[in-house]
């Protein structure tokens, strides 16, 4: 009994219409009204300002994005009482249509000054796994977002509007190029200018983005592949925007080595011809040392807990 009222404090139960499944794997997101609780927010925002630094000072490559981050929130508690809950392995998995991996969790703050993401998709939080393999981030804003007020959310792409499966492609055969010692400007000049922004593809992208207002509690869950950008927060009442984002695998997902080497390498720019230069702010995927290329990644002592 108190297990259940500890995992009801924290994740409402959701159910979803076939309608709605069907939705989500054809778009790639859906938003999760009322997903959180009241407790659940403040837990996690307690737990983010306690681990968020100065992007500067981290050193991040996204030090003139954001204002604060921190890479080091899945070990919280706060994280771990929310992914072990009863609710939110139901909902996950009703929608996803199998287990997954927790990996990792992360939160960033906006303030007015900084622009947060360009256009992109996941490449650097995924680039471990194989091109096929099926991974998500659950998006938690710990803040309200209000589209016609501050702002400050995302904007995102359906993926069957367009797609970012080709580029975890491209950048497997990239990166197998690279592995045999061809440098990432050889051959990226022409995906650099498809890719970068602005361009006529983030203007297509601005032309059928969605975008959602999220009240406390309201989260959203998007695959790998979605094409996605941050909304910047304007001046107003709110001096932050804090928000956190969970990783997960789908447990069936295999160590890809030469991905992993290749888009480390590029900052995770390979599939769109960019070299951002190697990542210090964030290495994971570089601890499955005790498994081979190929294999499971649950075979690992170092995997994640399976939800």
């Amino acid at each position: 009994m108190q297990s259940q009222e500890k995992d009801l404090s924290l994740v409402n139960n959701l159910s979803f219409s076939s309608d709605e499944i069907e939705a989500f794997r054809r778009q790639g997101f859906i938003k999760l009204k009322g997903f959180l609780s009241e407790h659940a927010i403040q837990s996690l925002k307690q737990a983010a300002r306690s681990k968020v630094i100065s992007a500067q000072e981290s050193k991040s490559a996204y030090g003139d994005s954001f204002s604060r981050l921190t890479y080091d929130l899945g070990t919280t508690d706060a994280v771990k009482n929310i992914y072990s809950s009863i609710a939110f392995r139901t909902a996950l998995v009703t929608l996803i249509g199998h287990p997954l991996i927790m990996t990792e969790s992360q939160s960033f703050e906006l303030t007015p000054q900084k622009e947060g993401f360009a256009w992109h998709y996941d490449s650097l939080s995924f680039r471990y796994i194989r091109p096929q393999d099926a991974a998500f981030s659950v998006w938690i804003p710990l803040d309200p977002i209000d589209n016609s007020g501050q702002r400050g959310g995302m904007a995102y792409l359906a993926e069957d509007i367009y797609s970012a499966k080709a580029n975890f492609q491209m950048a497997s055969l990239i990166s197998k190029r690279m592995d045999a010692g061809v440098a990432v400007e050889d051959f990226s000049a022409h995906l650099r200018a498809v890719f970068q922004t602005p361009s006529l593809l983030t203007d297509l992208f601005e032309t059928y983005k969605t975008q959602d207002d999220f009240a406390l509690g309201d989260v959203m869950l998007f695959t790998k592949s979605m094409w996605h950008r941050s909304e910047p927060l304007l001046p107003g009442p709110l001096a932050t925007r804090l928000a956190v984002t969970m990783r997960f695998l789908d447990w069936r997902s295999r160590l890809d080595k030469t991905m992993f080497e290749g888009e480390s390498e590029s900052g995770g720019g390979v599939g769109m011809g960019v070299n951002w230069g190697r990542p210090t702010q964030t290495a994971y995927g570089s601890q499955f040392t005790d498994i081979n290329d190929g294999e499971e990644i649950r075979t690992s002592t170092y995997c994640g807990p399976v939800i």
